[in-house]
């Protein structure tokens, strides 16, 4: 962030003027009540060493008035900002998603482990910002010029020392501030790292140990996590190193001006009242700063993805959809070419599937097929199509891994709207309880019963176009050749059936095969 409070947090997140509104108040009536606090104890102190006649009972009564209403003006302050820290949070996370769909599908894949980690970690990171270095730069703000002020009433000679000492702090926090933000760039990039890692190993776990060749990406995760190790305690010791500085250099500045309180007072130039006040109240104009300091470095592992976010919402979405068309019914595809990261795939294609028919889009890994989907929901950037393709009637999309939530089988199968029929559940064969619970990323199922979800799901929707990608994937023999009955009944049931695949077995009931 280039200042302490990012301006772009404040607009994109309406919840943080919230937090920011009563911070404020609660601040102001606790530094309110702590210089009260301050200024009581010491008439107490300073009347009964001195022996002056004061009403010590009210003067009691009004300390422990204080001293609750500080209590209960802590606590309501902080009900209230783990209220709006949980309001932004979540709101930085769904505008986070809504954006992403706004961009480069085929991007967000090849980031998804940068993502995955920002969206979830990163952003429990940011929390303590929010937390406790928003409210400590708001105590900043506050505290510390009212108990200069304070001090000044008091003793003025107290508050130059205190003026001269306070900016020692910040001064030390930049220094160190600059060296963590380096440290702390480096563990998002590690961290980011080891997930895309970690996800692409536990998808091709099964391949590996059929083909017993599970050494090297195991001594490969070792290595990654060794570095993940390093990079995290650079970060630790250097935010250890920065409290032991941040606390060395306030206890020096309170000391400071103790000393010069206790030398004043030996000699008699200095009242009883003013300096048991001023050494009670001078704490405070250094806290502030400390916690400051202190707060920022337990905040700064969140910067790095609250960084990554704002660029996120900042940059304007890559998909308007200019080349879409609408039809009487039907896709329809005209001279569609796609650029990609492997050049342009596909190119040039052109074709129609119609009402009541299957077409199949055969070819090789990489060809374009599943981006010939893409295009069709107008999902991919205008930059990167030329060509036309025209959609007539409302889409249904089965991706080649389908979508999960954790939940329930029936919760799955109803993830985007449609209601679980026990029609789309036996067409597909699924055989497994809808109670039945499944976890992060798919777990719960086997590979097979995922896919029949994602098909029963598609199903469900009784939208007019299925595009259908690898929809066979994972399936038995028995399971595939009953798959295939449902597809070719959507069809006859005037369904336009598009479908991605490498299975022959397809192929045989399609009406149209066309090779990219």
């Amino acid at each position: 962030m280039a200042s302490p409070i990012d301006p772009r947090l404040i607009k994109l997140v309406p919840p943080v003027r919230t937090l920011i509104v009563r911070t404020g108040v609660a601040q102001g009536l606790t530094t309110a009540l702590l210089i009260a606090r301050g200024v009581l104890i010491g008439i107490l102190g300073a009347s009964a060493v001195e022996g002056r006649d004061v009403p010590y009972a009210w003067l009691l009564v009004a300390l422990a008035v204080v001293v609750v209403t500080h209590g209960a003006v802590s606590w309501a302050a902080q009900r209230l900002s783990d209220d709006s820290v949980g309001a932004t949070i979540e709101t930085l996370r769904e505008k986070s998603l809504r954006a992403l769909s706004q961009r480069d599908p085929r991007q967000v894949q090849e980031q998804s482990a940068t993502w995955r980690h920002v969206l979830t970690k990163g952003l429990e990171d940011f929390r303590p910002y929010l937390s406790e270095f928003l409210p400590s730069l708001v105590a900043l703000c506050i505290a510390t010029p009212a108990a200069l002020i304070t001090i000044f009433v008091f003793d003025w000679i107290s508050g130059i020392f205190a003026l001269v000492t306070l900016p020692l702090i910040p001064a030390f926090m930049i220094l160190i501030g600059k060296l963590t933000a380096a440290h702390t760039e480096r563990r998002l990039r590690v961290t980011s790292g080891l997930g895309n890692q970690l996800a692409d190993l536990l998808a091709g776990a099964p391949t590996l140990r059929a083909l017993r060749a599970t050494e090297q990406p195991a001594r490969q995760v070792r290595e990654t996590g060794t570095r993940h190790q390093k990079a995290t305690m650079g970060v630790l010791r250097l935010a250890f190193l920065s409290s032991f500085a941040l606390e060395f250099l306030a206890t020096l500045s309170v000391a400071l001006v103790a000393v010069n309180i206790g030398l004043r007072l030996v000699y008699g130039d200095m009242d009883l009242l003013a300096g048991l006040v001023v050494l009670i109240i001078v704490p405070e104009v250094f806290n502030p700063v400390r916690q400051v300091g202190t707060n920022f470095h337990a905040a700064v592992d969140g910067l790095e993805s609250a960084e990554t976010i704002f660029e996120l919402l900042e940059d304007p979405p890559h998909t308007t959809g200019a080349y879409l068309r609408s039809s009487s019914a039907g896709i329809q595809a005209v001279s569609l070419s796609v650029q990609g990261r492997d050049g342009v795939r596909p190119h040039n294609l052109t074709f129609t599937a119609q009402p009541g028919r299957i077409t199949v889009l055969a070819g090789p890994n990489g060809s374009g097929k599943s981006t010939v989907f893409l295009a069709a929901l107008g999902v991919l950037p205008d930059k990167d199509v030329t060509g036309t393709i025209a959609v007539g009637g409302s889409v249904a999309y089965l991706p080649a891994r389908p979508a999960t939530t954790p939940g329930t089988v029936q919760d799955n199968v109803e993830l985007l709207g449609a209601a679980a029929s026990p029609r789309a559940i036996a067409a597909v064969g699924l055989d497994v309880p809808l109670d039945h619970a499944v976890g992060p990323a798919g777990t719960g199922v086997s590979a097979g019963q995922l896919q029949r979800i994602g098909l029963a799901r598609t199903i469900a929707a009784n939208e007019d176009i299925l595009l259908l990608d690898e929809p066979t994937a994972h399936l038995s023999p028995e399971l595939t050749e009953q798959s295939l009955r449902t597809l070719s009944a959507l069809a006859d049931a005037g369904h336009t059936v598009v479908i991605a695949s490498h299975d022959r077995r397809i192929y045989d009931i399609a009406d149209e095969v066309i090779h990219l």
